[in-house]
């Protein structure tokens, strides 16, 4: 899948986590393969996320990672407050204490920035608006320079991907080896590898983010082992979103 038509994937899927849960303005981390969305991960320390990002690359396969970021950005040259340069943090102090995005002062936005591993990289600052529980985006993005994102995602991207094929089936007595196997079937190797991979995040983030996978269809999500949690998300015209519990102990 071209480039641009997988950065569209990502927005949209930001746009419309952004239109469900209007409260929620944690970073989101999302991993693409095979040009289609397959794993998410949600922190509120954008470096615990981008800490987890290497390892969602290698274990998920990943052919690009994407960083999803809100914020409020000014979009006026300087502080109409104080006068001078803007200073980190003042951004949000007008939105809160000024009404700074009706003045037209600032704005409340989202960054979408993706990183491919062949080394191409595409970002984007979005503005939005919330009135009477609806979500308005603007035509255009801010002009904003380069954050940074995509190239924080670059180096996550360099290291090899786990092999579906090679994945040991432990049978039942527990004796698959990582080195000669028996291993599973590459679908079902990537199966587990899929579910593996979101349930170490899932652990890793210590109760401050969560790791989910995304599957575009009910019988896509059928197909996997019900240790999981139920769909979370409506409608059907929109991947599903599944969430991975502990299986609890018996």
């Amino acid at each position: 899948m071209p480039t641009d038509a997988i950065t569209e994937a990502v927005s949209s899927y930001a746009r419309g986590r952004k239109r469900r849960l209007l409260a929620e303005a944690d970073h989101l981390l999302l991993v693409v393969r095979e040009g289609k969305l397959v794993a998410g991960v949600n922190a509120g320390d954008l470096n615990l996320l981008l800490g987890a990002a290497g390892k969602a690359a290698a274990l998920y396969g990943a052919e690009a990672l994407a960083v999803v970021v809100e914020g409020v950005f000014p979009i006026v040259e300087t502080n109409p407050v104080t006068g001078n340069s803007w200073e980190r943090g003042e951004a949000e102090r007008l939105w809160l204490e000024h009404d700074g995005v009706e003045k037209g002062w600032v704005s409340e936005a989202q960054i979408v920035a993706v990183t491919f591993r062949t080394g191409e990289t595409a970002e984007a600052v979005w503005p939005f608006r919330v009135a009477d529980g609806v979500v308005a985006w603007g035509e255009q993005p801010l002009p904003l320079s380069g954050t940074g994102l995509a190239g924080a995602l670059a180096g996550r991207l360099e290291g090899p991907v786990m092999d579906p094929a090679r994945v040991p089936d432990p049978g039942d007595g527990f004796a698959g080896d990582p080195e000669n196997g028996p291993f599973y079937a590459p679908e079902y190797g990537r199966v587990a590898l899929d579910i593996g991979c979101t349930r170490i995040l899932g652990n890793q983030l210590l109760g401050r983010g969560e790791a989910c996978l995304i599957v575009e269809s009910d019988d896509q999500a059928g197909r996997l082992p019900d240790q999981r949690g139920p769909p979370q998300l409506a409608g059907r015209s929109e991947p599903l979103t599944l969430w991975l519990r502990r299986r609890p102990r018996s």
